[in-house]
Formats: C-alpha cells, sequence, structure tokens
C-alpha cells in the first residue's frame, strides 16, 4: 500500500492523531529525501514530530578513511510560553558497491520533537518530616 503524500489518521491510540509520509528523489535521482511528520493532540500537550531520512549517493574513485558519524543534539524549554523542543541530527557517509561501481552515499538522519504543554506543569508537593 502506497501512502507517499497522504495523511493518516490513527484512532486506536489517540483520537487526534495525523501522520505524514512523503519520498522525493533529488539530484536527477542520485538522492532521496524522506519525511515524516506526526502531529498528536493529548489532554496535556500538543506533540510535533519530524523525522527526516537525506541520501545522495556519488561515484568514488576510492574508499577514504572511515570517520565517526556527526552528532548534534539541542533541547531547549521555555516556561513561559510551555514549548519544549529537541533536535537530534546524525550526518555521516557509506560506501557501497552498485553495478561494479563504488558509491558513497552521505546522509543525514534529522529528528524534531516540539511539545506544548497545555497546563502549566508543576511538582508534586513533598511531605516534610521534623525531627
Amino acid at each position: 500500500m502506497d501512502f507517499n503524500g497522504m495523511a493518516l489518521r490513527d484512532t486506536k491510540e489517540s483520537p487526534m492523531r495525523d501522520i505524514l509520509h512523503k519520498t522525493t528523489a533529488i539530484l536527477q535521482g542520485r538522492g532521496k529525501v524522506i519525511t515524516l511528520r506526526e502531529h498528536a493532540e493529548e489532554k496535556e500537550c500538543v506533540t510535533d514530530v519530524r523525522k527526516n531520512f537525506i541520501y545522495v549517493a556519488t561515484e568514488a574513485l576510492s574508499e577514504e578513511k572511515e570517520s565517526i558519524p556527526r552528532v548534534h543534539i539541542k533541547k531547549s524549554f521555555d516556561s513561559v510560553s510551555r514549548d519544549e523542543k529537541f533536535a537530534f541530527r546524525v550526518k555521516g557517509y557509506f560506501y557501497v558497491n552498485h553495478s561494479r561501481r563504488l558509491m558513497k552515499v552521505d546522509y543525514c538522519h534529522t529528528l524534531r520533537i516540539n511539545l506544548h504543554w497545555k497546563v502549566k506543569a508543576t511538582s508534586p508537593k513533598k511531605t516534610v518530616t521534623m525531627a
């Protein structure tokens, strides 16, 4: 079943959950972008999740020394607007053999989560014991 570019609604877990899946070819077929978006409204918060997977293939003459993927993480919380944001990105490359040719595939995977808390979160009351 092909859900490319189609919004889906999941009624089992959450009645207000939308999912969008989209696959796009880029650079004359040398690359692909896969995007997943999810929007959910719950009693406590509104959640937006975006996942992007980008792959670009180029012909390589020889393999370079293998490097460690670069990882970037960012998190923020705004207590006034009650918005919480989280971003995670991994960039790197790998090699594949395709039709007797060595191909270098660069990739970038991104995960972004935005939460908007509807009610102000407070810490639970603590009991105090005095001796």
